[in-house]
């Protein structure tokens, strides 16, 4: 059987916002689909960064109301950002993910370019485990 690729797996349609949005309206957008990260792009539409959840949360607890109404996804985001290629293996990400103690990347277009196509988190990974185990016990109910 051949290994899955990021492609197969990854979560499409990536949500972003520029690096010059404010943080309350990163927080809505976010709340408003439902998401627990957000991709921070650049003024080319490229990869910038990474906010999640937690990074907002951190911010409502050390800022006050004025300060985060004028606090940019720029001064939030996570600027280091693991990105993957779609062609890779999820073996091959997991071990990204277990080498970089990291639960998610940002999955880049095939171009060579930074820009995000998909996210890939371990969530997704667990998920694909749970798939192939269900498939060997189904193909073993067969035998």
């Amino acid at each position: 059987m051949q290994e899955k690729r990021v492609r197969d797996s990854m979560a499409r349609g990536v949500i972003t916002v520029r690096d010059n949005e404010t943080l309350p309206t990163v927080a809505g957008i976010m709340a408003e689909e439902n998401v627990s990260c957000i991709v921070i792009v650049d003024q080319n539409d490229e990869t910038a960064g990474i906010i999640t959840s937690l990074d907002i949360v951190k911010a409502f607890g050390k800022k006050t109301a004025e300060e985060i109404a004028r606090t940019t996804a720029e001064g939030v985001m996570t600027p280091l950002v693991y990105n993957v290629s779609p062609e890779m293996t999820l073996k091959e990400v997991s071990n990204i993910m277990i080498l970089k103690d990291i639960h998610r990347v940002v999955v880049l277009s095939a171009e060579g370019r930074r820009k995000p196509v998909g996210l890939l988190s371990a969530t997704d990974i667990v998920k694909e485990m749970r798939k192939m185990q269900e498939m060997r016990n189904e193909r073993s109910d067969v035998l």
